[in-house]
C-alpha cells in the first residue's frame, strides 16, 4: 500500500475516501520506560484510539484514525500512552497541519483554512494568533533612506502607514494617525539613514519629522497637489453651471472627465468635443488652460525650470478665479507653506504611490476578512510577502578552516535536544523535543516560542 501519510515511523493501515479523506494508522514505535516513573516494568493495557487532523490531501479534509497502545507501569501503577511523532503537543493535528495553517492564515480567511482542514474555526484562529503574535514581537524593522508615510480609513479608525518607498515594500502599520503615535514610533527610530520622506500636505506630518529627523527632505506627493488643479477645475465648472439650464449642467457633468484628462492624451473625438466646449465658454477655456500649464510645471527636467514655471503661473492666475475655496485659491495658498517641500520633488523624483497603492491593498485585506482586529491586519499586510524571519543558517566552504567567530556562529545554529541530542525542528518548542517530552514529562523544558517558518527544516541547514 502507498504510504499517503508520509510520517517516519507511522503504517497506514487502511484509507476511506469520502467527504473526508480517513486513514487509519498505527504508530510502531513502542516506549522503553514508563513516561511517569522512568521504570522499564510495564505492560499493555489496550488499545486507544486518537483522531488527529492532518493537512489537506487532494482537496479533501484528513482526517489520521490513529490506533495508539495503553500501557500500565508495574511499580507506580499509573497508564499512560504510547508516545508519538510529528504530533502537536497542544493539538490533535499533525505539525504538519499546524505548518500548513500558519502558511495559509497570512494568505485566506479562517473560515476557509478551517473548512479546508475541517476543523473549528477556533482552533485555526488559535494557531494563527499565536504564529502572528510570534511575528508581530520579534519584527524589527529599521527605516531605509527613502520612506513613505500616509493613513488610510478602516473601519472608519486612520491607521498609520509607513513604507520603503524605494524598494516598494511596507515596513509598519500604526494602530493610529494621532502625532503622539507617530513620534513615538519615528523617535524610537531616530538613529535609522532616513534622509527622504514622501507625504501628503498634513501639518502633524511635517512637524513631527522635522523634530525627529531635522536632517531629512520631505518630498511632497505630487498626486496630492496636482489633484488640487483638478478640483478648482470642477469647482470653477459647477459654478459656472448654475447659471446655465438644467440640461446643460448635466451635459457637463457627463463629460467632465475630457477635462480632467491630460488635453495631450485624449483621442480625436474628445479633443474635438473640448475645443467646442471651450470655444463656447471662456471662463472654463481659462481654467483648463491654468490646469494644463500647471501639470506642465511637473514635466520641467529641472527645479530652477519648474520653480520659474510655478511663479509664471501664478501671476497668471486671474484674481477672480482666486477668491474661494472652490477655485484656485488653495492651491495657490499651499505655496505659501509647503513651497520648498512641493519643489524638492525635482531634486529627488520620488512620489508617494506605492504607499498609496498599499492602503487600498489594507482595505481589500480587511474587507476579504469581513472586519479583522488590528494585530491580524496588520501582519497581513507586513508578512504575506515580505519580513518573514529566515532560519539561522551558516553557509561556509568545507575546504577553507573555519575561525573562532565562525565556530560560535556554529554552535549558535545547531540547536540540539538537551536529552537526545538529535537536531531540533522550528516545531518542536522547546529545548527538549517533542518525543522526549512526551516519554520524560518530568524533564519539565524550557518553552520557546513557535518559530515561524514553513517547512520543518533543522535549524543548522
Amino acid at each position: 500500500m502507498t504510504d499517503i501519510l508520509g510520517l517516519l515511523n507511522w503504517t497506514v493501515l487502511s484509507t476511506e475516501e469520502g467527504e473526508n479523506l480517513i486513514i487509519n494508522a498505527e504508530y510502531n514505535i513502542q516506549p522503553n520506560a514508563c513516561l511517569k516513573c522512568g521504570s522499564q516494568s510495564f505492560y499493555k493495557h489496550g488499545p486507544k484510539p486518537v483522531v488527529y487532523r492532518d493537512s489537506p490531501v487532494r482537496g479533501l479534509p484528513v482526517i489520521v484514525n490513529a490506533i495508539l497502545k495503553r500501557y500500565r507501569c508495574k511499580e507506580c501503577g499509573g497508564t499512560f500512552l504510547q508516545p508519538v511523532t510529528d504530533i502537536h503537543p497542544d493539538m490533535r493535528m499533525t505539525i504538519r497541519c499546524v505548518r500548513y495553517i500558519q502558511s495559509q492564515c497570512l494568505k485566506d480567511t479562517f473560515t476557509r483554512i478551517a473548512e479546508n482542514i475541517g476543523c473549528d474555526e477556533k482552533s485555526v484562529r488559535t494557531i494563527a494568533h499565536d504564529y502572528i503574535n510570534f511575528l508581530n514581537t520579534n519584527y524589527k524593522p529599521i527605516l531605509p533612506n527613502m520612506v513613505g508615510i500616509d493613513e488610510t480609513t478602516i473601519d472608519g479608525k486612520l491607521r498609520f502607514i509607513i513604507t520603503d518607498i524605494g524598494n516598494r515594500k511596507p515596513i509598519d502599520m500604526l494602530i493610529n494617525r494621532e502625532k503622539p503615535t507617530i513620534s513615538d514610533y519615528l523617535w524610537k527610530h531616530r538613529d535609522d539613514p532616513v534622509e527622504v520622506v514622501a507625504m501628503d500636505m498634513w501639518p502633524g506630518y511635517k512637524s513631527v519629522v522635522n523634530a525627529v529627523y531635522p536632517n531629512a527632505v520631505i518630498v511632497v506627493d505630487k498626486f496630492h497637489v496636482v489633484r488640487m488643479a483638478n478640483q478648482a477645475l470642477d469647482g470653477i465648472r459647477i459654478n459656472l453651471s448654475k447659471d446655465r439650464v438644467k440640461a446643460i449642467g448635466r451635459d457637463w457633468m457627463r463629460r467632465k472627465s475630457l477635462l480632467r484628462m491630460r488635453y495631450k492624451n485624449l483621442d480625436e473625438k474628445g479633443k474635438y468635443n473640448v475645443d467646442m466646449w471651450l470655444e463656447n465658454e471662456p471662463d472654463i477655456a481659462i481654467a483648463h488652460g491654468l490646469k494644463e500649464l500647471f501639470y506642465l510645471i511637473y514635466e520641467m527636467p529641472t527645479r530652477q525650470e519648474a520653480e520659474d514655471l510655478l511663479d509664471e503661473w501664478l501671476a497668471t492666475v486671474p484674481p477672480e478665479m482666486n477668491k474661494s475655496k472652490k477655485d484656485f485659491k488653495p492651491l495657490i495658498t499651499i505655496f505659501k507653506e509647503w513651497r520648498n517641500e512641493i519643489l524638492n520633488y525635482f531634486d529627488y523624483r520620488v512620489t508617494n504611490g506605492y504607499t498609496e497603492a498599499l492602503n487600498g491593498v489594507a482595505k481589500v485585506i480587511n474587507r476579504q476578512g469581513r472586519g479583522y482586529n488590528f494585530e491580524t491586519l496588520r501582519a497581513r499586510l507586513l508578512f504575506n510577502k515580505h519580513h518573514k524571519p529566515p532560519y539561522p543558517s551558516l553557509n561556509m566552504d568545507p575546504s577553507v578552516e573555519i575561525t573562532a567567530k565562525e565556530f560560535d556562529d556554529l554552535l549558535e545554529s545547531l540547536i540540539r535536544c538537551e536529552c537526545c541530542l538529535r537536531l531540533l525542528t522550528p516545531f518542536d518548542y522547546s529545548s527538549i523535543c517533542v518525543t522526549c517530552t512526551e516519554r520524560f514529562p518530568h524533564l519539565k523544558p524550557y518553552r520557546y516560542p513557535p518559530l515561524p517558518v514553513e517547512d520543518s527544516t533543522p535549524y543548522s541547514e
